[in-house]
Parts: C-alpha cells; sequence; structure tokens
C-alpha cells in the first residue's frame, strides 16, 4: 500500500481539538486493536462500516510496535466495508421473481401491480439474505500516516466520503477532531505561529496581470461584471485557499528568477536552502473565472511559450510538477496548490538496500515526513513573503517577470490540452 509500497499520493489533514498521542505505546496499540473492524459489522440492515486495520493488507489486524510505531509517527490504515449489490444484479433478482409468479399465475395474465411489488419484496429479500453471508460488499482500505509532533495526517483523504470516514474514526478512536489543511487553512495555522494573523486577515488576492477583456457570464448566462482582483471559482468556499495557486507562482518565478533556490527556516528556527526543479505538469486556469483551463506536459513545460501566453492572459497554477532537493535529498511529486494535495511522489531510494523489511518502513516514513515538512517550511517562506512588507515590491517584480515572458522561450513542452471550463 502507498507509504508502504510505490509511490505515495496523500492529502493533509490537521488536528483542530483533542490531544494527538505522543508516540504508539502499548495504549495506541490497545486503542488501535479495540476499534478495529468488524468483518461482520456490515451487513443485516447495517450498510457501512468502519475501522482500523494494520495496514499490511486488507484483513490485517495484528497490530504492533513493529508494524505501526515509528520515531514520532503512527502508520496504520482505515478500511470501510460497505454494502454494493450491483445494480444488474437487482433487477436480474427482480426480473426472476417476475417470472416465478407469472409462471404462478394465468398463462398470459400480465401481473397486477400488486403482483410486481411482490416480486420487488422477494428480490430484495434474497439480495438481502446474500449479505447478511457475506456478499455483495465493497471493500476499502486507505492508508494513514500520522505525524504525531505536528499533529498533522497524511492519507488519501481528499473526497468528501473518505474524508468523512477518517473524521469519524480518528475522533470516535482518540477523540480528536481533523479539518481539512488546503492552502487555506495551513496559512492561518502558519500565520498565527509568525504572529502575522492580523497581516493575513487584511490580505487581498493578487493581481498579477490586468483582468481579461472578454465578456464574462455567470452560470445561468447572464453578463457578468469583471472586477479588477481575481474571483477563482475553485477558491468560493475559503477565499485563502487562492494562496495557494499564488504559492505556486511564486515557486515558479523563484525557479526563473532566483535559480530555482528558497532560503526556508525549519519549525526550529533552523535556516536552510531548498532547490526546485519545475517539470512534467502544469495545469493552468483563469483567475478570474471567465477563461477555460489548459494543462501543459513535457520536459519543461513552464518553459513553454503556451505557459507564458496563459500567465499573460490571467492563468494561474493550480498544478505542477516538480523536484525538491534538499541537504542532499530529493523527491519528485505534482502538488496541487489550492488544495495542498500531493500525487505521485516517489520517495528518494536510499543508497545501500535496507537490511529488514522494518527499516525498508522506516526509510520511507521518514522520507515522507521529512518531504512533508519541506513543503510545509517552503509555503511559511512564501507567506513570510507574503505577509511581510516587501510583498509590494515582490509582486512588481512578478508582474514584470510574467510581462517579460516572450513566445520565444527555449524547452517549450507539447501542445497544451484542452480542458473544459
Amino acid at each position: 500500500m502507498p507509504f508502504r509500497h510505490g509511490s505515495v499520493s496523500y492529502a493533509r489533514l490537521h488536528i483542530e481539538q483533542g490531544d494527538s498521542p505522543v508516540r504508539v505505546d502499548d495504549r495506541t496499540l490497545e486503542t488501535l486493536r479495540g476499534n478495529a473492524i468488524n468483518p461482520d459489522g456490515c451487513g443485516n440492515g447495517v450498510t457501512f462500516a468502519s475501522g482500523w486495520v494494520a495496514g499490511r493488507h486488507l484483513l490485517d489486524v495484528d497490530f504492533s510496535h513493529e508494524a505501526n510505531a515509528f520515531d514520532g509517527a503512527m502508520l496504520a490504515s482505515i478500511r470501510t466495508d460497505s454494502v454494493a449489490v450491483p445494480a444488474a444484479i437487482r433487477r436480474a433478482y427482480r426480473a426472476q421473481a417476475e417470472r416465478e409468479l407469472q409462471v404462478d399465475r394465468e398463462e398470459g395474465r400480465a401481473l397486477s401491480r400488486r403482483d410486481r411489488l411482490e416480486a420487488k419484496e422477494r428480490a430484495e429479500q434474497r439480495w438481502m439474505n446474500e449479505v447478511g453471508h457475506g456478499l455483495w460488499r465493497r471493500h476499502a482500505e486507505r492508508p494513514l500516516l500520522w505525524d504525531l509532533t505536528r499533529g498533522a495526517v497524511l492519507g488519501p483523504f481528499d473526497g468528501e466520503g473518505a474524508f468523512t470516514q477518517a473524521k469519524g474514526v480518528l475522533a470516535e478512536s482518540f477523540g480528536v477532531q481533523v479539518v481539512r489543511c488546503h492552502a487555506g487553512r495551513r496559512a492561518v495555522i502558519e500565520a498565527e505561529g509568525l504572529k502575522r494573523g492580523s497581516a493575513l486577515r487584511d490580505i487581498h488576492l493578487d493581481a498579477f496581470v490586468a483582468p481579461p477583456t472578454i465578456a464574462a457570464t455567470d452560470a445561468e448566462g447572464a453578463p457578468r461584471k469583471v472586477t479588477e482582483r481575481p474571483d477563482p471559482a475553485w477558491a468560493a468556499g475559503d477565499p485563502f485557499d487562492y494562496l495557494g495557486n499564488v504559492f505556486l507562482l511564486w515557486l515558479w518565478w523563484r525557479s526563473e528568477a532566483h535559480e530555482g533556490l528558497v532560503t526556508v527556516r525549519d519549525e526550529h528556527g533552523r535556516d536552510g536552502e531548498v532547490a526546485l526543479v519545475l517539470e512534467r505538469v502544469l495545469h493552468l486556469e483563469c483567475a478570474w473565472s471567465v477563461q477555460g483551463a489548459i494543462a501543459l506536459r513535457g520536459d519543461a513545460p513552464t518553459h513553454s511559450p503556451e505557459a507564458g501566453r496563459a500567465l499573460q492572459g490571467g492563468r494561474v497554477p493550480r498544478r505542477m510538477g516538480m523536484t525538491i532537493a534538499r541537504d542532499g535529498r530529493s523527491w519528485r511529486c505534482t502538488l496541487q496548490g489550492d488544495r495542498m494535495t500531493v500525487s505521485g511522489l516517489a520517495l528518494e531510494r536510499p543508497e545501500e538496500p535496507p537490511k529488514s523489511e522494518r527499516e525498508r518502513l522506516e526509510q520511507r516514513v521518514e522520507s515522507g515526513l521529512s518531504f512533508d515538512r519541506t513543503v510545509d517550511d517552503l509555503y511559511r517562506a512564501f507567506l513570510v513573503q507574503r505577509l511581510g512588507s516587501s510583498w509590494a515590491s515582490e509582486r512588481a517584480e512578478m508582474s514584470r517577470w510574467i510581462a517579460g515572458r516572450t513566445a520565444t522561450r527555449a524547452g517549450a513542452a507539447r501542445e497544451p490540452i484542452a480542458l473544459p471550463g
């Protein structure tokens, strides 16, 4: 499973209320065992059940320090079982029930409304009995890496259903309340730590170019005024989420105008440097929600003429592929700015093969947490600039950089893929 094998994709959840365990001790393991998935919990009128599994496979409930306890972190999975009788089976059972009733009736007489209702009830009873015997269930396992020291929960929980399940299991098991940690929420957390909460509340969405001049319409096709400031549809839930898109644009600017180097300060106050290379994937969308989106793919999509024209036309990056290097380590991933979700994360390979499965897991967990902390440090470095007094001049430099891009830049990517919207 991801975190244990292969590339990793995850969204970040944040512990908003309650206390995370300080470490994975015997009490923590006992909590996992007490809230493990009940294999018979789904069925007989119950359509949904969820709980913990140890994470080595779907049926693994052998919780232990070896499998789940790491330095400052817990690795496990949330399993969800749900009743999922295929629609084709429901229709087939009902058709068979109607056929049986037809045989019992007079030859050639059509079934009455009452007969059809009885056939429906017979079919439902049939598949409900099968559910009670373990058939027609859908199983899902979602790995979870809990950074206990930071109160951060990493896992594939970006979808509404997956988030709701994780929220419920964590609350029931450990008494903690989690929230999605999109760019806006992360900005609030970082601003509080930087003592710049008031500065965050006073900011507005950045416009690096003039608004598009094309006519805009609302969802019903009526004319809509285009304001001077961006109004992205994807930031409707939390306007601060748009900071994640400005963050990606800032990284893009740093990669071209500052040799891809960013000075960062970690949570312990130590300074360091992170190197960036942008590559493979670039998805841009109109910040004023009046033009469509484009996706570019290639070795250096940010250097393409299409990327330059998109920026000059009012589009901002929503997803960006990159390689991040720090202290001799490197990771490759795709980052979505407004949601701050990571996909296709390739963890670094150790120079020497691990001597045991446990050592291999320790290396992967430590690498994954180090990557997430590096993204945190990059975002914090951006927010220090965005919430500081020098932002006006920095924004002006970024605007000049966008305006100065030409259609003859080297390293053009492939033809853009037009996206709806």
